[in-house]
């Protein structure tokens, strides 16, 4: 099974520290497999020979070797768990690299909370083949051999008794394998429904308060808890039967055993210190198999973790080639761009249009007509599906991904900002010159409120300790901090006061009159300095040179005076 080769290759890294701890097992096995036989001689030998001497120094070699064994339990353990963090670590990390660069359309399909639910939850999961059982359950098999042979040396007739008993508890615990890896299966996925639509809740906290629905989230959420629980407490239950099955069918046999092996004592046949050496190594053999057996249990909990979450990390990425070729801007052009973020329902269809170099280019139209969409194939966000984007002659696929979006900055309408300081939303962790920040400050309007607050106040989640202005503030300063060649302004002038519009609109003017500006706009102010407006409506592109010229031909425009 191919995800049982994904977890061995898990433990690939940590051969020689598996072989330590296989080593550490097989010495315990040693020790346990002397400790019966010292048991009966103690009996025997000291007890009921009424030697204290020999009982003494019986018991004393038996305490230095539960004292060693549980030595070397502890320094096998500690390193079982440190490759058990290894594992843990490594997941997280490539998981979190992989989150880092997976392609935008895959964020649409979950929320932030379901990702997270999922990816903590596996593994957790997959860790667990670490798990002391598994190296445990190995080195059993030698136990079991080892067990036999112990049993065959005190009683024959026995040993085939205490064999009989194997296949009972074989079938109890392979049927119960099978109903644990379904209950983990039905966890999983309520898990994940739940994730799915506690992260949709949250999002819509506002909207449920303001229509009263509270009530009914409750009843869903007392409905997906239930259906969680309800796994969980099968699961559980399950776990239970199984130790409460594999108990019966031991301690049934051990009755058999007494019963049977008390006949042995009093016709003399067998010494009661036998008996009590013969029921350990009952457990030498009987254990081992629910061990062996119960690592067909914990991976049938384990598999739907490993699938689900390597499916996650096969999720297509953003391709970071650095081979690729470093872009030069030039005009950019869209040439018979086709997209749509659904089959047979395109957003945009054969739209061609041209963005010259160092101008002011506004892009309008109305809700629906793609004016986002643009933007989002243009950062490549999203790859166009027919058609292509252009830098001068190339196509922007052509280029290397970072190289590429170094040329861009943006200010959108939904800004996000990082819970930190002012400073760090501003630079975003990167060195800038002194002169560079506080020209960007000032040119952003940020200037008094940094006199008042300074650079090192923190924002709050998202911003919650600004207003929508302050924010609107920080954004620009970013983007002017960066100083890129392209500058994007989407929606940025809408639903911000009219201080934040007169500064985007003198920037365009003057500070950004030798960068390629890219404005979405329905704003007045912002279309009379556009070089060029391309208006996208049902479909169809028409560019036109001057805000003059799209009111002379279209009507609907005479509003924005």
């Amino acid at each position: 099974m191919d995800e049982i080769k994904k977890l061995i290759n898990l433990l690939k890294p940590y051969i020689k520290i598996i072989t330590f701890i296989m080593i550490c097992l097989f010495i315990s096995v040693g020790i346990n497999m002397l400790l019966p036989l010292l048991t009966k001689d103690i009996m025997d030998k000291g007890f009921i020979a009424g030697n204290y001497k020999e009982l003494i120094k019986l018991v004393i070699i038996t305490s230095v070797l539960y004292v060693l064994n549980s030595g070397i339990d502890i320094l096998k353990e500690k390193k079982r768990i440190d490759i058990a963090t290894r594992i843990q670590y490594q997941l997280t990390e490539q998981s979190f690299k992989h989150l880092m660069n997976l392609k935008i359309h895959h964020f649409s399909k979950s929320n932030y909370t379901e990702f997270f639910n999922n990816i903590n939850v596996d593994i957790n999961k997959i860790t667990s083949i670490a798990d002391e059982n598994v190296f445990f359950a190995i080195t059993q098999v030698f136990t079991i051999f080892g067990g036999i042979a112990g049993l065959l040396i005190i009683n024959v007739k026995l040993t085939f008794l205490v064999l009989i008993f194997v296949p009972v508890k074989y079938l109890i615990t392979k049927k119960l394998i099978a109903k644990n890896g379904r209950y983990t299966s039905e966890y999983i996925e309520a898990n994940r429904e739940y994730a799915n639509w506690f992260g949709n809740t949250i999002g819509g906290v506002r909207e449920i308060r303001l229509f009263g629905i509270s009530k009914h989230e409750e009843n869903i959420f007392a409905e997906k808890q239930s259906r969680i629980i309800d796994s969980q407490r099968r699961i559980s239950l399950l776990f239970k039967r199984n130790a409460i099955a594999s108990s019966l069918v031991i301690q049934f046999l051990i009755m058999i055993l007494y019963i049977i092996g008390g006949s042995y004592v009093i016709k003399q046949e067998l010494s009661v210190g036998s008996i009590f050496a013969f029921i350990t190594y009952v457990s030498y053999v009987t254990g081992p198999i629910s061990s062996i057996l119960n690592i067909g249990y914990l991976l049938s909990g384990i598999i739907p973790s490993t699938k689900r979450y390597y499916k996650f990390m096969g999720l297509e990425e953003e391709d970071y080639h650095e081979s690729l070729s470093k872009p030069i801007l030039e005009d950019i052009r869209f040439s018979k761009v086709g997209f749509g973020y659904k089959k047979n329902n395109n957003v945009l269809d054969n739209v061609s249009f041209c963005i010259p170099k160092s101008s002011t280019t506004a892009i309008i139209g109305s809700n629906g007509s793609g004016k986002s969409t643009i933007i989002e194939l243009l950062l490549r966000m999203y790859d166009v599906q027919q058609g292509e984007i252009l830098i001068g002659e190339k196509n922007i696929k052509t280029f290397n991904l970072k190289d590429y979006r170094g040329l861009i900055s943006i200010v959108s309408q939904e800004i996000y900002l990082f819970n930190d300081s002012i400073l760090n939303n501003i630079c975003l962790y990167r060195e800038v010159s002194e002169q560079k920040l506080m020209d960007a400050i000032k040119d952003s309007g940020l200037e008094e409120f940094i006199n008042e607050k300074s650079l090192n106040y923190i924002v709050g989640e998202n911003g919650s300790e600004l207003s929508g202005g302050q924010k609107q503030k920080i954004a620009i300063a970013r983007a002017l901090v960066q100083d890129k060649p392209i500058l994007i302004f989407d929606e940025a002038t809408s639903n911000v006061d009219i201080s934040s519009k007169d500064i985007i609109s003198n920037l365009i003017k003057n500070k950004l009159k030798q960068k390629t500006v890219i404005t979405i706009t329905h704003g007045s102010e912002l279309l009379k300095d556009a070089d060029n407006i391309i208006l996208l409506s049902e479909n169809t592109v028409k560019e036109y040179s001057s805000f003059d010229e799209l009111l002379d031909e279209n009507e609907d425009y005479k509003f924005v005076i």
